[in-house]
């Protein structure tokens, strides 16, 4: 098992490194631009992979869910438009795709805030056609958690910047020890000040389910006990989805993927805002108290002791 999942590592790595030669070698050179556009497809192709999961999932939880691409939105599906042909896929993508995310409301907030002012950057319609085929070959949603994770963090790596902006990332095994160790319950507020591409929450996620499965439901998978929280009454299941986690990052595309990730493990509720956590103008969510903390912040920036927020009570000039 841990070969078949190393296995799929390298050839994640492996389509992630053709796609990025392949975008710049079209004209994207900026590593930033390149990463948003993968991010915005591989986010489509998982929307619809989730939506039929969640379909699955609502037969063993009984919770209900509502598919996006329910009626008249049948047509943006991935499996629908992936394959049109004609010379329209450039113009129905860029049209009609990106504005139907981008608008999505009812209880799907989120998802438009993904795609809130997200900019189609494929130069033509060859090149888009050929990004899709690549992309169709990758199957997310049999792929365990921590591969997911491992996509996002190696499609940050390739950002020269990322140190930067803060993108500093946290092993999964590590994250998980201490989720186990602070031992988040049902009914607790739980925030990441630093929250990079969402490991922390999403664990904390999965943890909070496990804990609350009924042991028949309990499946294996890559060697680690699954729960899908159907021990969960209706309150306790919205307060789990919709008001317990939230995350800040200071860099907008980081914040942009942590929410693709919250949304695609079924957290449309999460709130995950572009915030500087130590900085600049304080509001009221400064002063929100939360039941549990769970981060990793960044060690090696430095910020302006002018711009220190005055409530913080250590003065220093580290972040």
């Amino acid at each position: 098992m841990t070969q078949n999942i190393q296995q799929l590592r390298e050839e994640f790595k492996q389509k992630i490194d053709i796609l990025n030669n392949y975008l710049f070698a079209q004209g994207l050179s900026d590593p930033m631009t390149r990463i948003q556009q993968l991010s915005f497809f591989f986010f489509l192709k998982m929307l619809e992979e989730q939506d039929i999961a969640m379909e699955r999932e609502e037969k063993i939880t009984g919770h209900k869910h509502k598919s996006l691409f329910a009626g008249k939105n049948e047509k943006f599906r991935w499996s629908r438009w992936r394959e049109k042909i004609g010379g329209n896929l450039y113009k129905f993508v860029r049209d009609e795709v990106f504005p139907f995310i981008e608008e999505l409301q009812n209880g799907h907030a989120n998802i438009g805030q993904i795609f809130h002012g997200a900019k189609f950057l494929i130069p033509d319609e060859s090149t888009l056609k050929r990004t899709v085929e690549i992309i169709d070959t990758i199957e997310f949603s049999s792929l365990d958690t921590d591969v997911k994770g491992d996509l996002y963090e190696y499609l940050l790596s390739q950002i020269n910047s990322a140190g930067k902006l803060g993108a500093f990332l946290t092993p999964r095994h590590i994250i998980r020890a201490i989720v186990e160790m602070v031992n988040p319950k049902i009914g607790e507020t739980v925030l990441d000040p630093a929250c990079g591409t969402g490991g922390f929450l999403i664990t904390a996620y999965d943890y909070i389910k496990f804990k609350n499965s009924d042991p028949k439901n309990i499946e294996e998978k890559n060697g680690r006990k699954v729960g899908y929280g159907d021990k969960l009454n209706k309150e306790q299941w919205q307060f789990l989805t919709q008001k317990t986690f939230t995350g800040y990052d200071v860099a907008l595309e980081v914040s942009r993927i942590a929410l693709m990730n919250l949304l695609l493990h079924g957290l449309e509720g999460a709130h995950i805002l572009r915030k500087d956590t130590v900085a600049g103008s304080e509001d009221d969510s400064d002063l929100k108290k939360y039941d549990v903390i769970l981060t990793n912040p960044p060690f090696a920036g430095l910020v302006d002791a002018g711009r220190i927020k005055p409530t913080l009570p250590v003065k220093s000039k580290k972040t």
